[in-house]
Parts: C-alpha cells; sequence; structure tokens
C-alpha cells in the first residue's frame, strides 16, 4: 500500500525559535502515539562552519510518513492538540492554515485530499 508523507509546520508570531520548537516537539510526541510511520524534523541546509550538526532543521516543521488508513487519526490529533494551545499557534498543513478548533468539515476535507492522493500513486 502506498504511503503518505503529509508536511505540517507550527506558526506562533508570539513566541521565539525555541518557544515554537518546545510546541513542536509536544505535537510530535502526540503524534508519534498513532500508528504513523514516523514523525520527523525538516532539515534545510548546511551549517554554518563549525556547527556540530549535519543539517539546519527549519524550526516547527515536521514531516510524517503514514499510511492512508492513519490519516484520519492523524487529523484527530492535530485538532485535538490544536485546540489546546494558545490563540495565536497555527499549524499550516501543506499549504492550509488552522488556528484553534478544527471544525470536523475541515478535518474531513484533508483527510479526503490525502485519500485522492494515494489513488492517484
Amino acid at each position: 500500500m502506498a504511503r503518505l508523507g503529509i508536511a505540517l509546520r507550527v506558526v506562533c508570531p508570539g513566541l521565539d525559535g525555541d518557544g515554537v520548537a518546545d510546541l513542536t516537539a509536544g505535537l510530535r510526541r502526540e503524534i508519534l502515539d498513532t500508528e504513523v510511520d514516523s514523525a520527523e524534523p525538516v532539515s534545510s541546509g548546511r551549517p554554518p562552519e563549525g556547527a556540530k550538526s549535519s543539517a539546519l532543521v527549519v524550526v516547527g516543521a515536521l514531516v510524517v510518513s503514514l499510511g492512508p488508513t492513519v490519516v484520519e487519526s492523524l487529523m484527530a490529533v492535530i485538532s485535538s492538540w490544536l485546540s489546546r494551545q494558545p490563540d495565536d499557534v497555527e499549524i499550516e498543513i501543506d499549504g492550509h492554515r488552522f488556528r484553534g478548533r478544527v471544525s470536523r468539515a475541515q478535518r474531513d476535507e484533508l483527510v479526503a485530499a490525502y485519500l485522492r492522493r494515494v489513488d492517484e500513486l
């Protein structure tokens, strides 16, 4: 069965990079409690000369790998997590931005979009 990669990003204008990284780490822990294959921070570019890490991490960005049967569970976790955050916290999922409570219709729309993607593979 085809695997999906879902890109998401936590955005919060009121927090610095460390604050966003902490929020993202909390979300990642909740996502990993589902049946996803992985939820990994996104790396981008080369680190500065002398840095100890081999890659730069994009603050707030994760890529989640999962099977189509887990998409709905993932969206439910994201929706629940987002509803418990301050009002200025947003999640961007493949260009769609969500803040506060995510409606069932919005979740269903995203689930359907990802399942259509699987059908096209």
